[in-house]
């Protein structure tokens, strides 16, 4: 293993708490980027805890990148195998995280993610919070294919663990009561890309908007929740956090 690798997977391993403190720091500071709250509720100190005692086993997917690195996998070097393999983990990821997510959703399977939903108010902790069999199902599926394909493309490591590493950022914001983005995102990139709002009215709500980056899912399954985009102008344009967790607006039907 090179040097670089192995600060690679050092970062993917701790770079997801990391971000979780980090915002934790900036709600507590109130720091500017953190002023347009979604939901005006209060947070349970033992929510922090259960998250916390939850993201002991997050990093598993550092060690599932460093048993491919062990077996000789992913050994493309090249600009365009990154490339590549960026943009093919991009794609699978979002296959693969709508299908298990929405799956785990149905009576059978919803132990598995049970824990996660136990955060029905996001805190930065909640992006690491998850069951030990819910992120063995998520990481186990997302490089098991990627695996399968490198037996006959040879993938770029460096270009899968790039994506990991966006993930775990982009997730950290995901996860946080607050909104970032733009008041105009809607109709740029948001048209295709979720948001924070996005995915905090799918734990507040408990189903839809399933996605993990992207809309494009949601939309094509109508699984997208309507007032989506005007819950998100009232919290940017209006700076207006929702006041409960089941609030809809524009006659959205639960």
């Amino acid at each position: 293993m090179t040097m670089a690798e192995a600060i690679i997977l050092a970062l993917t391993a701790l770079l997801g708490h990391a971000m979780a403190l980090l915002w934790y720091l900036a709600l507590r500071q109130n720091w500017p980027i953190c002023r347009r709250r979604i939901y005006e509720l209060p947070v349970k100190p033992k929510q922090l805890r259960r998250e916390l005692i939850n993201s002991v086993h997050t990093p598993m997917h550092a060690l599932f990148l460093f048993g491919c690195l062990t077996m000789g996998w992913f050994s493309d070097r090249s600009p365009g195998g990154f490339a590549a393999s960026l943009l093919i983990t991009f794609v699978w990821a979002e296959i693969w995280h709508y299908a298990s997510h929405r799956a785990m959703h149905f009576r059978a399977l919803h132990w598995i993610h049970a824990e996660h939903h136990k955060s029905h108010l996001n805190t930065p902790f909640t992006a690491i919070s998850f069951s030990f069999t819910e992120k063995l199902v998520f990481d186990a599926g997302l490089l098991g294919a990627l695996v399968l394909l490198d037996r006959v493309f040879a993938l770029n490591f460096y270009g899968v663990a790039s994506w990991f590493i966006g993930y775990l950022i982009i997730n950290s914001f995901s996860h946080a009561n607050f909104e970032f983005r733009p008041v105009g995102y809607n109709k740029g990139p948001g048209r295709l890309l979720a948001s924070t709002t996005y995915h905090a009215l799918h734990h507040s709500r408990y189903v839809g908007n399933y996605g993990l980056g992207t809309r494009v899912l949601d939309r094509l399954f109508g699984t997208e929740w309507t007032d989506y985009e005007e819950v998100y102008a009232r919290i940017t344009e209006r700076r207006q956090p929702l006041t409960g967790l089941r609030q809809k607006l524009g006659g959205e039907e639960g």
